[in-house]
């Protein structure tokens, strides 16, 4: 946390603390949505709700480098990286680098990267915490991605390329 303060307070312009609020909220709602509709048993909702996830880190920085709109093929692949389920944080970054001029593609791997392990070592912490008591699994699954989002969110902002 220390040298994210550090960048974070050598830069004037957007805020990588933001970007990692906006980015996580997102992506939680997200998740959120896909628990509540794979509780219900409703497939085509849930596979949706599921894709949105990928959605949320792109759309939360957008959200707080102010330029919501301007760009839609990072959203689109942010939204197709996660069509194979299990190896949606291995394809996003390769979707949404390759449809965005301001991102790197090795740069959103390695967030993507430090998002999961992030975001499975908070589920594991909440797990730790519960037990064997299966109702936190839900609970785990949203803070997953959250921290996930949050975490790409913020490195999207501090590794992102300077515009043409």
């Amino acid at each position: 946390m220390l040298p994210l303060t550090a960048i974070t307070a050598s830069q004037t312009d957007k805020s990588p603390w933001m970007t990692s609020i906006y980015a996580g909220v997102i992506t939680a709602i997200a998740a959120t949505a896909t628990a509540l509709l794979f509780q219900a048993e409703i497939p085509a909702l849930y596979i949706l709700a599921f894709l949105l996830i990928g959605v949320g880190p792109v759309l939360g920085y957008d959200l707080a480098m102010g330029q919501l709109g301007r760009d839609w093929k990072p959203l689109i692949g942010g939204l197709l990286g996660f069509i194979l389920l299990i190896l949606g944080w291995i394809l996003w970054p390769i979707l949404v680098g390759a449809m965005s001029k301001q991102q790197s593609i090795g740069k959103l791997f390695v967030a993507s990267i430090v998002g999961i392990v992030l975001g499975i070592t908070a589920l594991l912490l909440v797990g730790t915490a519960m037990g064997q008591n299966p109702s936190w699994i839900g609970f785990g699954f949203v803070l997953l991605w959250a921290v996930w989002g949050g975490a790409c969110g913020a490195l999207m902002t501090l590794w992102r390329e300077p515009e043409a």
